[in-house]
């Protein structure tokens, strides 16, 4: 990777703190691993980034640590995001989505996830080229969805829904396979990198997406296979399943939000599965989500 390669990583600020981490008192050590994890970005997969570590004794000892500055680096970046709150914009949803889809397979490679978004974007910024001479919004939206499902086969995987894979971003891509919320995230996702208007819908029961422009507004099913609906089939949806119809099951959802639903849906499957020790971990940090204090992280 080398220092230069990532403007914001330094390997000799992770060197020296993890000598300071060997010869500090015991009460000490917590704090540093903490500095440890908040100084090495999360575009960076973890283990490459102790790799860097030039002395050969602290690298094996960054590398036993491993998993601590893993659980260190993922609360930091929760806890940014519980200060931020429900910010109406998703620049933080790339990380965050990453950061959870940690917490399944923390030996994940982000750049492998970046790639596969950044292809598929520039495959749909080619068909928006092809047809620029008519380009309307409508059409953009077709584009983006038949590209999703028909060519890259994201759907949702009906097969195995609590499967919680189906929820960590690193295997929906892999798989192409997932729930409504992660389909969502994918869209979004590669929507980002063209700068259309999609933003997450919080219905009830089943997560969707909604387009809006000026001049054309439509909601999005990413588990369906892209199909469009119009407000009118959701709020026959939501009566279906017994919701009042109401406006707040319409407002755009923030990344703070998703991530909340993310990791309820995660807690529910584990506890269901009886897997106590990510029901544990999953629980961890939706409490900092939930978290209204703005206090610095003692956890």
């Amino acid at each position: 990777m080398g220092q230069n390669s990532f403007p914001d990583f330094y390997p000799d600020d992770i060197t020296r703190l993890l000598y300071d981490w060997e010869i500090a008192p015991a009460e000490k050590k917590r704090f540093l691993l903490k500095l440890i994890a908040s100084r090495i970005p999360w575009q960076i997969q973890l283990e490459s980034a102790l790799d860097e570590v030039k002395d050969p004794y602290l690298r094996v000892q960054a590398r036993n640590l491993k998993s601590e500055i893993l659980r260190h680096r993922l609360r930091h970046s929760f806890f940014k995001l519980t200060l931020r709150g429900n910010t109406n914009h998703y620049k933080d949803l790339e990380e965050m989505v990453v950061q959870l889809s940690n917490i399944g397979f923390p030996d994940q490679n982000y750049a492998e996830i970046k790639h596969e978004l950044d292809r598929i974007a520039l495959r749909i910024s080619e068909l928006y080229d092809d047809h620029s001479g008519y380009l309307t919004d409508e059409l953009k939206v077709q584009i983006l969805c038949q590209v999703m499902f028909q060519e890259e086969g994201f759907v949702g995987n009906i097969q195995n829904y609590n499967d919680p894979g189906n929820s960590y971003l690193f295997q929906v891509i892999k798989s192409r396979l997932g729930i409504p919320i992660s389909l969502s995230v994918v869209y979004l996702l590669v929507a980002q990198r063209l700068g259309l208007p999609l933003y997450g819908t919080n219905l009830p029961l089943h997560f969707l997406l909604q387009y809006e422009s000026e001049g054309y507004f439509t909601f999005i099913d990413p588990f369906h296979g892209g199909v469009l609906l119009d407000k009118f089939t959701c709020e026959k949806f939501l009566e279906a399943n017994g919701y009042t119809n109401s406006p707040k099951y319409f407002t755009k959802a923030s990344t703070l939000s998703m991530i909340k639903r993310m990791c309820r849906n995660l807690l529910h499957i584990y506890r269901d599965n009886q897997s106590k020790e990510m029901e544990h971990m999953i629980k961890d940090h939706l409490q900092i989500l939930e978290s209204r204090s703005t206090h610095v992280d003692n956890g």
